[in-house]
């Protein structure tokens, strides 16, 4: 303890310094945090999913290109899905029906949004049975299933937007050339790593608007098809299956799993993640010569109190250790800040609000946070390494000849 006391008096001494050490490790950290957290975040979303046993069914062209309704009964009619019954047993006048339901996006704009928000046509009957982690009271369902302009949205985008049910939700097409007059129906909730700003709407709504302004050309498009299967044993002959049924028609499909579905929107951004790792690497050499310069200042205006020390019986082991310590503890409050700081920060705050339709959700995981705290350790341990050994080294005829 006595040693800890010495330390810190140490760490004191010239508080400014160490003020803007411990700044320059935070303000780092937390530029760091924001970006492994958006490749962490990805990662673990994807792993999720696997739980859930779902399909997703696109064009082999990618899924820019629709897959006609058509396939949706297909689809329906093989083996190995499961029925809405079989996931929400309350729901008795649907239990029979089989969980798929297209997914079409509109994309369009809310009052003075700068970008197009999710939205998507989907089978009100079959949706919720398929996305069993989103929760809609009973009454909700029904007002949204009874009203063929209805639409539900998640609760995140119900705040931000301060709407309420019984309220409009005007879209104004950016893709499509024309606007869907939505009202809300229901407000869904879901845990926090999924998508609490979609809103979802009849797919026959859009149909109709298909039909109207295109004269048929573009109506009769799902979307892709997403549907939720038995167990995970019947998943990959269920891929084979239907891609084998559609292989030589007009619209061949791709089947995948969801987790596949959503690593390949990872994968999109292509060498994004190396050069965030990169970057990464770059920050924390940086921040090794920031603090090996703040400790060696430090050490080299207490020469002559080092050698003092050995005078008075401290070893070269000790000197050793108590300047590391220094540095460690320093750097560590550094990482307390920057890391577990923007951790906290991302829990009161949701980012998401600021970039609605790219980035529906953020938050710092626990284990990126831990990582950059654990970075910030090493960080000062490495630092502290040459000025700890050169103190070590000083004899105490030279330390005390020096002059400051």
């Amino acid at each position: 303890m006595k040693y800890l006391v010495y330390v810190f008096r140490n760490i004191r001494r010239n508080p400014v310094r160490t003020l803007l050490t411990v700044a320059s490790i935070s303000i780092c950290l937390f530029l760091m945090m924001l970006l492994l957290s958006y490749l962490t975040i990805n990662t673990e979303v994807a792993h999720s999913l696997s739980d859930y046993n779902r399909l997703i069914t696109m064009s082999s062209q990618g899924f820019t290109q629709p897959v006609p309704i058509a396939n949706v009964a297909t689809v329906a009619a093989m083996e190995g899905i499961a029925t809405v019954g079989e996931l929400t047993p309350e729901d008795k006048e649907h239990r029979d029906k089989k969980a798929v339901s297209p997914f079409s996006w509109y994309g369009g704009r809310y009052k003075d949004d700068s970008m197009p928000g999710s939205q998507f046509g989907i089978d009100p009957e079959t949706i919720f049975a398929i996305m069993v982690e989103m929760k809609l009271p009973p009454d909700q369902l029904k007002a949204f299933r009874d009203d063929k302009t209805g639409c539900v949205i998640g609760k995140k985008l119900a705040k931000d937007k301060n709407l309420k049910i019984g309220d409009p939700y005007p879209l104004k097409g950016t893709v499509y050339e024309f606007n869907l007059d939505l009202t809300i129906r229901g407000i869904y909730d879901a845990p926090e790593n999924r998508d609490n700003r979609m809103c979802l709407y009849h797919w026959a709504y859009l149909d109709e608007g298909l039909k109207r302004d295109f004269q048929g050309r573009a109506a009769g498009n799902a979307g892709t098809i997403y549907f939720k299967c038995k167990d995970a044993a019947a998943m990959p002959g269920l891929i084979k299956k239907i891609d084998d049924s559609f292989r030589n028609s007009s619209t061949p499909t791709k089947t995948q799993t969801e987790e596949a579905f959503a690593q390949m929107f990872s994968e999109m951004i292509g060498d994004l993640q190396t050069l965030i790792v990169a970057v990464g690497m770059a920050v924390v050499v940086s921040l090794i010569c920031v603090c090996g310069v703040a400790m060696a200042m430090s050490m080299r205006e207490r020469t002559t109190e080092v050698a003092v020390l050995k005078a008075i019986g401290f070893g070269r082991g000790l000197v050793l250790a108590l300047v590391l310590v220094e540095a460690v503890i320093v750097s560590t409050l550094g990482g307390v800040v920057g890391a577990l700081g923007t951790k906290l920060l991302f829990d009161q705050f949701d980012l998401g609000s600021l970039v609605p339709g790219f980035l529906p959700f953020f938050y710092v995981p626990w284990t990126t946070a831990l990582f950059g705290l654990g970075l910030a350790v090493l960080i000062g341990f490495v630092s502290g390494v040459l000025p700890a050994w050169l103190a070590a080294q000083t004899s105490v005829i030279q330390g005390l000849r020096k002059v400051v």
